[in-house]
């Protein structure tokens, strides 16, 4: 089920494209007349009172839809599913970071952790060592790093992305 920035982004360009298909359509020519000329000669008679009103709403529609779009950083505290328990966010981007760094073949943890809603995302990036196996590190990181945290924020749904990076071997000089 898609989320509500989605939702939200498809409708904006149906809108949007609706709106140009409009402006298209008024602009078109059907042999030598306009397909819309009395559209066109109301919106002449309206003035640029209503083409700069509308062109203000399209431009804060615009700003809006990009700032929902923007990350929102996890609340400093996250309430805990025991009533009056609280975490701190950087405790948990920390203990990920070390549980991670205990798998064999990681190198460089990175962590995020991002507000949608009620739900968090947790961005991984792990820099594994040349010729470690992707699959056994994804393994590991899922089945003994993610749970208890998962059960750890319960009842928010943690949503967990990991990026994958091979450190490759320097070239050394020899001279």
């Amino acid at each position: 089920m898609p989320d509500r920035t989605t939702v939200t982004n498809r409708l904006a360009l149906a809108l949007a494209g609706t709106a140009l298909l409009a402006c298209a359509a008024s602009g078109a020519r059907w042999g030598e007349a306009l397909a819309l000329p009395a559209g066109l000669r109301h919106l002449e008679r309206a003035g640029p009172a209503l083409v700069a009103s509308a062109s203000l709403l399209g431009m804060a529609a615009g700003l809006g839809l990009l700032v929902m779009q923007l990350p929102r950083r996890a609340p400093r505290r996250l309430r805990l599913a025991t009533p009056g328990c609280a975490l701190d966010g950087r405790a948990v981007r920390r203990a990920v970071r070390e549980a991670c760094s205990t798998v064999p073949g990681v190198v460089r943890v990175r962590c995020r952790l991002t507000r949608r809603g009620r739900d968090l995302d947790l961005s991984l990036t792990l820099r594994i060592v040349c010729g470690t196996d992707p699959g056994d590190v994804l393994t590991r990181v899922s089945t003994a790093v993610l749970p208890p945290v998962e059960a750890l924020l319960a009842p928010r749904r943690l949503h967990t992305r990991i990026d994958l990076r091979v450190r490759r071997p320097r070239a050394h000089r020899v001279t």
